[in-house]
């Protein structure tokens, strides 16, 4: 673990206040799936807070990609955003899922079952916490970039809202307030062992928003109805 972490913190993209505002380091390889996808990372603006999003976790939720694919250009577009915010995305933790069409990886593993807060074994949970290549990724650059909020892409069945963990219910209601998604609160779910929300955002303390989209919506539309909210919630001191 400590030799991944030594690695994601090496390969931490280093951007100069010169270079910065282009803003726009491109995407990066920052490691790989069990089959050998590229995992990618890509860092706009340049300010002091440090915002990670995260485009997806669960191969078959697609409906985040428009959003991940237009956030740094709409980010970028802001007045302001990229002097008083780093941006940082991953494009796709699960590219493996996402070829196959599979919420799991290829080894079968619910990625957002694999961390450490309440991990429980299991074949679909995997044998202990981070053994699988883009949970174990994922958390080091979690620690090399120390964001001050995490922002996941997922999606539900028949119904769309804004879930979080962790100290953000304030920001839970400012993106509700941008884009008429409910806030759900993580406990009125069925425990969710080893989840991203509960490893980020009551074991590490961080804001995580968790943006579920409507399963089967056009991803287009999505990003259309939550991009002042994504925005409002990476940069709170724009209150325009």
């Amino acid at each position: 673990m400590l030799t991944v972490l030594l690695l994601a913190c090496a390969r931490t993209p280093r951007i100069s206040p010169e270079s910065a505002r282009s803003i726009d380091a491109g995407w990066q390889r920052i490691g790989e799936s069990r089959q050998g996808r590229p995992i990618q990372l890509r860092t706009v603006g340049s300010g002091p807070r440090s915002v990670l999003w995260i485009g997806g976790i669960h191969g078959d939720e697609t409906e985040g990609t428009e959003a991940t694919r237009q956030l740094p250009a709409a980010f970028l577009s802001g007045a302001g955003h990229a002097d008083r915010v780093t941006l940082h995305l991953i494009e796709d933790l699960n590219p493996d899922g996402r070829a196959a069409q599979t919420r799991g990886n290829a080894a079968g593993v619910d990625l957002n079952r694999n961390f450490p807060a309440a991990f429980q074994p299991s074949a679909s949970h995997g044998q202990e916490p981070l053994d699988q290549p883009e949970s174990a990724l994922l958390d080091a650059w979690l620690h090399a970039l120390e964001p001050e909020l995490v922002i996941v892409a997922h999606s539900w069945t028949d119904h769309h809202f804004i879930n979080y963990d962790g100290p953000a219910a304030e920001l839970a209601t400012r993106f509700s307030a941008h884009s008429e998604y409910p806030v759900v609160v993580s406990d009125s779910f069925d425990p969710t062992p080893g989840s991203l929300g509960s490893w980020v955002g009551v074991e590490m303390g961080i804001p995580i928003l968790t943006v579920e989209y409507e399963r089967g919506r056009d991803p287009i539309t999505c990003w259309e109805e939550t991009r002042a909210a994504i925005l409002s919630v990476i940069d709170p001191t724009d209150t325009r």
